[in-house]
């Protein structure tokens, strides 16, 4: 009885481990930095007024902010659009967007159509409030062969968890060359002010040694001459599945239940080996002891008293 329920047990486990190979994702939520990658700038995109685009078409030889993001977001890409709009408008005036610099939102969500970038814009632009934003600001769709063509290209993962249609994805910004190369990423949530750049501390005219910093707006400046290169901080924030009750983000309580039984699992098996391991142990010796006690069973050699 003992080993038809180990092996139960047994069947029990590989039936868990095999539902998280199922549930496991197939791509891991990340970014791999790609410097001076060319993105595929003729490949067919849709506008917010659902019209054929490319990046090409989109970039106008001017250096490039690419926002990838998607437009049904519940938090975390409207708090990068958001930080972004506020870097932005802490700019001189005579450098914005449509003048010197360009900017593309673009959705890695191959089932959001115009209807959802236009209402996007209309918001974006409405906030940032320059005139000649609405021509140089872009809000892109495009079909699943064309989003995951681009966003190899930048090295960009995002994981949609079925279930919920929402994504698990990395937050961040990406600046391009008039000629559509990737020359900086700025990670998280934070382009204003100085943020410092990957290397060695340079020395100063005081002799003191300070690690080079770079703004979002120097930034751009460098990408039109076609430079770049790594920031320091590559802190990559995931956004996690939102939590629709409680308005928030979680971790995926789906696969802790799977973790939390597998465990459970494994620890009744062991105790149900152990169990299997003392039965056998106590049958031994019992089988040891059974010559010895038959012995002594039978009356002395001697006859009856």
């Amino acid at each position: 009885m003992l080993r038809a329920f180990f092996g139960f047990i047994v069947i029990l486990l590989i039936a868990a481990a095999l539902s998280v190979a199922v549930a496991a994702p197939r791509t891991e939520a990340g970014i791999d930095e790609k410097i001076g990658v060319q993105l595929p700038l003729d490949i067919a995109l849709r506008d917010e007024h659902d019209n054929p685009i490319t990046l090409r078409d989109c970039i106008a030889g001017k250096p490039t902010i690419l926002v990838p993001m998607y437009y049904r977001c519940p938090m975390n890409c409207n708090r990068v659009v958001k930080n972004l709009v506020l870097a932005l408008r802490d700019m001189p005036v005579d450098y914005s967007v449509g003048g010197q610099f360009n900017v593309i939102c673009f959705s890695f969500d191959p089932k959001e159509h115009s209807g959802d970038a236009s209402r996007y814009k209309e918001v974006t632009v409405g906030e940032y409030g320059r005139p000649g934003a609405e021509q140089g600001w872009h809000f892109l769709t495009g079909s699943k062969e064309s989003v995951a063509e681009v966003m190899q290209a930048i090295g960009f993962r995002a994981e949609l968890d079925k279930a919920y249609k929402e994504y698990n994805h990395p937050n961040g910004i990406i600046l391009l060359s008039p000629e559509g190369k990737t020359t900086r990423y700025f990670y998280g949530f934070e382009y204003g002010g100085e943020i410092e750049l990957a290397g060695d501390k340079v020395k100063q005219a005081d002799g003191t040694e300070k690690v080079p910093t770079t703004t979002l707006r120097l930034s751009l400046i460098e990408a039109a001459g076609g430079k770049g290169g790594s920031v320091r901080d590559k802190l990559v924030l995931l956004c996690y599945r939102f939590d629709h009750l409680n308005k928030g983000y979680s971790v995926n309580v789906l696969r802790v239940v799977q973790l939390g039984g597998i465990i459970t699992l494994l620890l009744v098996g062991s105790g149900v080996g152990i169990a299997l391991l003392r039965e056998r142990r106590a049958t031994r010796l019992d089988r040891q002891a059974s010559p010895s006690l038959r012995s002594h069973d039978g009356l002395p050699s001697g006859g009856p008293a």
